[in-house]
């Protein structure tokens, strides 16, 4: 049975009415600004502050074990830069490439940062830990997709990593000069993630925030991010994948952790309830698997709830 092209949203713990979404029905997450910040790696003086995504899956919706390769970050903002966080277990060390260009190939963090989704004006930074035996340090590659004048100013960042047996950490600043932002409350720009896991040489598994690779060529597949001196979106605890099946069936993936284990969901076309499941131990986390009749045109952004709250939206590629 063929599958069709998938896509999948992230899941903020938000009540309804509490979302806040973008023109295509794609959620945007609103960045509380950080003061008293040092780029060190520890990330002790985050504490619980920051917005914060707890979840990541490949775009089929799969996820590896949390002791093989779990991921979580935090943004925040200053009046420097974007501020990422980014916490990482990952029980084996690889980082292969020999150039900088290829740092992708092996165990690394990528992040996308444009002035708003669609545009040309952007850029891609990829950071591998240095915690290979073979490479001790860490390093990095900024890949500049900005146009005309915005060349100009000379891309740079900062990013500090810590690691350990089990992991690492990565702490970077994304400054704003480099797309000329004008940091302050209410403004709106793009970002996207990777996390690359490699356990072999030539096979790596990549999990990602928004549901889409590509970023480097379409700025679309990002988030909208907000900053806000005040506010912070709820956090992301799981993340989402839908396709249609060779059938024309929609076949959807929830991963979240193993909390969530027993718990029941609605799946929602609009107001119309189209099928109720549970979340069920699956590799270490808590997962749902549910098969959606065809329906006689394509679904429109699904909801997922559990009771009175909204857990996720999932828009699934039109069935062809």
């Amino acid at each position: 049975m063929g599958l069709k092209t998938v896509g999948f949203f992230v899941i903020p713990m938000l009540m309804i009415g509490a979302a806040v979404k973008g023109a295509d029905d794609t959620p945007s997450f609103d960045i509380p600004k950080l003061s008293d910040m040092t780029i060190d790696g520890k990330g002790e003086d985050w504490g619980d502050k920051g917005f914060r995504v707890d979840a990541l899956c490949d775009v089929a919706g799969k996820t590896r074990t949390p002791d093989n390769f779990n991921v979580n970050f935090k943004l925040g903002w200053n009046e420097k830069g974007l501020l990422v966080l980014v916490t990482v277990a990952d029980d084996v060390a690889l980082e292969p490439a020999e150039k900088v260009e290829d740092l992708w190939q092996g165990d690394s963090i990528e992040f996308f940062v444009a002035t708003k989704r669609g545009s040309d004006q952007s850029y891609q930074v990829v950071v591998a830990p240095g915690r290979d035996p073979k490479k001790h340090e860490l390093r990095s590659n900024i890949s500049d997709y900005r146009k005309g004048t915005a060349k100009k100013e000379k891309l740079t960042i900062e990013a500090v990593r810590v690691v350990n047996d089990k992991g690492y950490v990565i702490e970077a600043l994304l400054p704003w000069k480099n797309l000329g932002i004008e940091a302050k409350d209410g403004v709106e720009l793009a970002f996207q993630l990777y996390a690359n896991d490699a356990d072999k040489e030539n096979e790596r598994y990549q999990a990602l925030w928004y549901p889409k690779p590509d970023a480097h060529s379409d700025t679309n597949n990002t988030h909208t991010i907000r900053l806000s001196d005040t506010k912070t979106s709820p956090a992301v605890v799981a993340a989402a994948a839908g396709n249609y099946d060779g059938d024309g069936k929609a076949q959807i993936v929830i991963v979240s952790n193993d909390s969530f284990k027993g718990k029941s969901v609605t799946i929602k076309d609009g107001d119309k309830s189209v099928g109720d499941f549970k979340f069920e131990a699956e590799g270490g986390r808590a997962v749902v698997k549910a098969t959606l009749p065809k329906p006689e045109k394509s679904y429109g952004t699904l909801t997922v709830m559990s009771g009175a709250e909204s857990l996720c939206s999932i828009k699934i590629p039109e069935a062809k």
